[in-house]
């Protein structure tokens, strides 16, 4: 009985960590009706993600610019969907990590860091393509995008 009260103790731990992890992915990677893809969308995107980040997740060594950011631009469904069999396969990170690939591709945005220094003058560069994502999982839901891997 005390083994099964610490099993549930530990996941009920864990739900909101998972659930504040996913809010962060959905936060910083996904734009399901993006506007224009080019350098002004991802400078327009970026400063808002940053400036939410900034007051959630406050950075001891100050503000910063992110550099690169990639934005999926699907339903969060879809992405979601990477963490099951019907929608991703296990992908093997060049560190050994055991992550998800996605079986489709998704149009996808990622906005490199161009100059400027925080809080609104970071700029950024677009570029746009249409591939497979690798993402990590925890519990069904995404909570990182591994940019470099594909």
């Amino acid at each position: 009985p005390m083994l099964l009260l610490l099993a549930a103790a530990l996941v009920l731990l864990g739900a909101p960590a998972t659930a504040d992890q996913y809010q962060k992915f959905l936060l910083q990677h996904v734009d399901a009706n993006p506007t224009g893809r080019d350098d002004r969308y991802c400078t327009k995107q970026m400063h808002h993600v940053l400036n939410k980040l900034w007051k959630l997740y406050p950075n001891p060594e100050g503000k910063v610019c992110k550099d690169p950011n990639t934005f999926i631009h699907a339903n969060s469904n879809a992405i979601r969907a990477v963490c099951t069999d019907e929608g991703g396969t296990d992908y093997r990170t060049k560190s050994g990590q055991i992550m998800r690939q996605s079986l489709n591709r998704f149009q996808v945005t990622t906005c490199s860091w161009h100059g400027g220094k925080p809080l609104d003058n970071c700029k950024y560069r677009a570029a746009k393509d249409c591939r497979t994502i690798v993402i990590a999982c925890n519990d069904g839901f995404p909570v990182h995008f591994a940019e470099s891997q594909i």
